[in-house]
């Protein structure tokens, strides 16, 4: 059986069935994580307050936040595609 690829869902849902205290993500921090075939960055928090933070932290205040519901889950998420945010944010993460 190949390995699949997991959906940004899938990995979330995951990350929080295993961890008794979640803490914010940044996915893709090692230019693993792509959209359409290009690098990405995609943030993710459980509150509102905490992706705000992460956006700001980030430089991508005006990046929208999306509200997205998984199976029994509800997260928060900021795509970052624009090629110099994500080589910032990856050089940012190398430190």
């Amino acid at each position: 059986m190949g390995n699949k690829n997991l959906s940004e869902q899938e990995w979330v849902f995951n990350y929080l069935k295993k961890s008794n205290k979640p803490l914010p993500l940044v996915l893709g921090s090692r230019g693993t994580w792509g959209i359409n075939g290009n690098k990405a960055i995609i943030l993710v928090a459980f509150s509102l307050p905490d992706i705000a933070v992460m956006r700001d932290l980030h430089n991508v205040s005006k990046n929208p936040i999306r509200e997205m519901k998984y199976k029994d889950i509800v997260y928060y998420a900021v795509n970052i595609v624009a090629k110099k945010q994500v080589e910032y944010v990856i050089d940012y993460w190398k430190e």
